[in-house]
């Protein structure tokens, strides 16, 4: 996965995640500090919601506040991974931008 933040990009970073029964959970760490995912997938139409949750007291300490971040993505046929944005609304920060989760070929449905 990668993700735009000010002016670049950011990544790719390698995060595991599982396939089960439409839900999605996983974890993974990344230049912000370790995070969950948990989600859900519909394979009707290849949309993806995840919520990465941060564990605060790790990796940047400017910007890993223990926040959420919203990420909503689609199937894109022409690059062959999952596109679509980020958003963070805490007190302290708001952004939004762009997202990239691809798949890699050791992943299994389960």
């Amino acid at each position: 996965m990668r993700y735009y933040q000010y002016y670049k990009w950011h990544g790719p970073f390698l995060v595991q995640l599982e396939f089960n029964d439409g839900n999605i959970r996983g974890n993974g760490d990344d230049d912000v500090g370790l995070f969950y995912v948990t989600g859900s997938y519909s394979t009707n139409d290849n949309h993806v919601i995840l919520t990465k949750q941060y564990k605060l007291g790790t990796g940047e300490p400017h910007e890993n506040l223990g926040h959420q971040v919203k990420i909503n993505l689609k199937w894109n046929d022409h690059t062959q991974q999952f596109d679509g944005q980020w958003a963070v609304r805490t007190s302290k920060y708001s952004g939004q931008d762009k997202f990239e989760l691809k798949l890699s070929k050791h992943a299994e449905s389960m």
